[in-house]
């Protein structure tokens, strides 16, 4: 057990560098968990051993509590990212300014809706042009607005 306290750590730890990406994060709380959990069973097994028994359940409850109240916390974090939960308005403004600066003939915007897509953003713009714009030019506009806003990192995609 000792030996997995050591690399769950060293994993926690390589993990803690790349913690930008949700993925990784999930992942380093995971290792960081397991190296908690052996470290507490170790400790209160040994300390039940010595002292007083009780200490060997006492430490597994809590340690339990510990780690799902870290995971409920999490899984609410992402259960309302996967539900489609309205972006920020910072982002969603970011996005606006991104349609209004592309081209000079979009009119205005219609509508503007930005929501969490998993770890990503889904956008759906729709601009307005004028209308007697010829088809291929309203579409090389509209085609390279797209290009621009999933070239955003934070997109995943746009329509």
């Amino acid at each position: 057990m000792v030996a997995t306290v050591v690399v769950k750590f060293t994993l926690f730890m390589i993990c803690q560098k790349y913690k930008t990406d949700p993925s990784i994060r999930v992942l380093a709380m995971d290792h960081r968990n397991d190296c908690l959990s052996n470290t507490v069973a170790l400790a209160c097994a040994w300390l039940a051993t010595m002292f007083w028994y009780y200490l060997d359940p006492i430490g597994a409850i809590l340690v339990s509590i510990y780690i799902l109240y870290t995971w409920v916390n999490t899984g609410w974090e992402h259960l309302s990212k996967l539900s489609g939960k309205s972006a920020k308005p910072e982002f969603i403004n970011r996005i606006i300014k991104v349609c209004i600066d592309h081209d000079p003939r979009i009119s205005h915007l219609d509508t503007v809706y930005v929501y969490h897509f998993g770890t990503k953003f889904l956008v759906e713009v729709h601009i307005v042009l004028d209308e007697d714009m010829p088809l291929k030019v309203a579409h090389d506009i509209s085609e390279t607005l797209q290009i621009n806003i999933e070239s955003l990192p934070e997109v995943s995609a746009h329509f």
